[in-house]
C-alpha cells in the first residue's frame, strides 16, 4: 500500500517516520499505522458504488465517514488529504482508461458539490497566498504525481538506485512541485520557497552520490525548530507508489 510505504521511507524532514514524528507533535508511527489500517475500509465501500450511476453526495458521504473514523481512531487529522487523492484516483480507474481527464472530471465535480462547505486550513491557504493546493493538482489531473513524481521514481530505479534513495529522491522532487498547503499553513510562502529550495538541494546530493544523511538530518532538526511540515508532499509521494504498483504503464495516463 502506498501510504504505509510513504510512513516508512526515512528520512522525512518534518514528516512522521521511523526516526521521529518530524514537526507532528500529535502524530506518531504507531498513530499513522493505525490509520493507514483504517483505509482499506473506505476503499471497500467506493468499489461498492455502481459506476453507471456514480453520485457525488454519496461519494462524499463515505469520504467523511472515512474522515470520522480516523479522527475516532487516532484521534486527529491523519490522512484526510490522501482519502481524497487516493479515492479520486481509485474511481478514476474503475471509469476510463484515460485516466487524468478522468481525474479532472471527476475532481470537477466533487468539488462543486462542497463548494459551499470549505472551512479547513487549506482552503485558507487558497485565499489567502493565491495558490492552488489538492484542488488545483486534482483538476489539472495531478500534473504532480503523473509529470513528476511517477517518472522521477521510475527513473531513479531504472538507473540502479536502491528503493531508499529513489524514494527519497522521489521527495526532492516533489517538494519542488507540489502546491503544499500544509507548507503555507505552518510557514507562509517563506517556508513554501524553503521547502522547494531544500528539494533541490536533496536531488542534486542524491545524484552526486553525497552525504544525505547529515543534510537531511539538519534539515529534519530545522522543520521541527520552525513547526514546518509537508504533508501535501507525504500525501503525494504514497500516491507515486501507489500508482506504480497498479498501472504498470497498462493504462492511459
Amino acid at each position: 500500500m502506498g501510504a504505509r510505504r510513504e510512513l516508512l521511507l526515512t528520512p522525512k524532514p518534518g514528516l512522521v517516520d521511523l526516526l521521529d514524528n518530524g514537526s507532528h507533535d500529535d502524530l506518531d508511527l504507531v498513530v499513522m499505522q493505525r490509520s493507514i489500517d483504517l483505509l482499506p475500509l473506505y476503499y471497500y465501500e467506493l468499489l461498492e458504488v455502481p459506476l453507471n450511476a456514480v453520485d457525488p453526495q454519496r461519494l462524499r458521504a463515505i469520504g467523511l465517514r472515512a474522515e470520522e473514523r480516523m479522527l475516532e481512531h487516532c484521534g486527529t487529522n491523519t490522512h484526510r488529504g490522501y482519502l481524497f487523492l487516493s479515492g479520486v484516483l481509485l474511481m478514476a480507474l474503475r471509469q476510463a482508461r484515460d485516466l487524468r481527464s478522468t481525474i479532472a472530471r471527476l475532481s470537477q465535480t466533487l468539488f462543486a458539490v462542497q463548494a459551499t462547505e470549505r472551512t479547513s486550513h487549506g482552503e485558507r491557504c487558497r485565499q489567502q497566498y493565491h495558490c492552488q493546493g489538492i484542488i488545483g493538482e486534482c483538476l489539472q489531473g495531478m500534473p504532480a504525481l503523473f509529470e513528476h513524481g511517477l517518472p522521477c521514481y521510475r527513473q531513479y530505479r531504472a538507473q540502479g538506485y536502491d528503493e531508499c534513495h529513489a524514494g527519497l529522491a522521489l521527495m526532492a522532487r516533489l517538494m519542488q512541485v507540489v502546491d503544499d498547503t500544509t507548507c503555507y499553513h505552518r510557514g507562509g510562502a517563506a517556508g513554501v520557497e524553503q521547502v522547494r529550495r531544500d528539494g533541490e538541494t536533496l536531488e542534486r546530493l542524491i545524484a552526486a552520490d553525497g552525504d544525505i544523511d547529515l543534510w537531511l538530518a539538519q534539515c529534519n532538526q530545522r522543520y521541527r525548530e520552525q513547526n514546518l511540515t509537508m504533508g501535501g508532499i507525504a500525501d503525494m509521494i504514497a500516491l507515486t507508489y501507489a500508482v506504480d504498483s497498479l498501472l504498470q504503464q497498462e493504462v492511459s495516463i
